[in-house]
């Protein structure tokens, strides 16, 4: 007698929101190949996409023993975490050559999304201050003299004793905005505190909290650095992602974002 599999459940349909909150976690393009899953013909926006189950619904004969012991996300195989928008020929390729690695690509692919939409809800609620805009506008306006003139000139923890060797490219991307901008930002927070009665400590206060809960999803330094750029964008629309990118690699090496390596 078959053993029952309670993860496998009846087909579901799946409704319009959902259908959009699918799109929306993969930004539009498919997670496998990046190609557009939505495309505008004159008035028409067609699909070129469709929901993938990440372990088969109906898994046949081979799928069983290729994936038999591998995770699962969600309780069963119609829940979200088990779905993906794919654009049609990766589904179809994924549906027709299940491989294990090909599962744990698109397991991992699914998790990573899952930690970053769920990041985004906890850190959406916290609020920044308004005068962040003003100092985001001088930073975007700031010219090679400025930077000239308040080159690095402090001591605080190094960034290498933050970021592990393997997130090279966004330690030497932190590394480079704290010692290019670090002095020019906390040389006009200090103006501002004055000028506008900019309490730095709240503001500090409110990048760590943010920080505390993007953390409390994921362990990753990538996810949480660009959770936390998008999260200070959507608070102050009026300024660049690079700018966003400056000011969350001030709050690294002023101790708000990441914690100590410990030996």
């Amino acid at each position: 007698m078959a053993e029952i599999d309670d993860y496998l459940q009846p087909r579901a349909a799946i409704t319009e929101n959902v259908d959009l909150q699918h799109i929306q976690e993969v930004g539009g393009f498919c997670p496998l190949c990046g190609k557009q899953l939505l495309v505008k013909k004159g008035s028409k926006v067609n699909k070129q996409y469709q929901i993938a189950h990440i372990y088969p619904n109906s898994p046949n004969a081979h799928q069983k023993v290729e994936l038999a012991g591998l995770e699962r996300l969600g309780n069963t195989s119609e829940d979200f975490e088990n779905k993906i928008a794919l654009c049609k020929n990766c589904h179809g390729y994924y549906d027709d050559h299940t491989t294990k690695e090909e599962y744990l690509k698109i397991l991992a692919i699914k998790k990573e999304l899952l930690a970053i939409n769920k990041i985004r809800e906890k850190v959406s609620t916290e609020d920044i201050e308004e005068e962040l805009l003003i100092l985001m506008n001088q930073l975007t306006a700031i010219t090679d003299q400025e930077i000239e003139e308040s080159i690095l000139k402090y001591k605080g923890i190094k960034i290498a004793n933050k970021i592990e060797d393997n997130y090279c490219i966004l330690r030497r991307k932190v590394e480079f905005n704290a010692c290019t901008y670090y002095g020019f930002i906390k040389e006009n927070m200090k103006n501002l505190s004055v000028q506008k009665g900019l309490k730095f400590e709240l503001l500090a206060s409110e990048v760590k909290t943010a920080y505390l809960k993007a953390k409390g999803n994921t362990d990753d330094k990538v996810i949480i650095f660009n959770s936390l750029v998008e999260w200070m964008k959507s608070k102050v629309t009026r300024t660049s992602k690079e700018a966003c990118e400056v000011m969350i690699s001030f709050f690294i090496q002023n101790c708000e974002v990441f914690d100590e390596i410990s030996e």
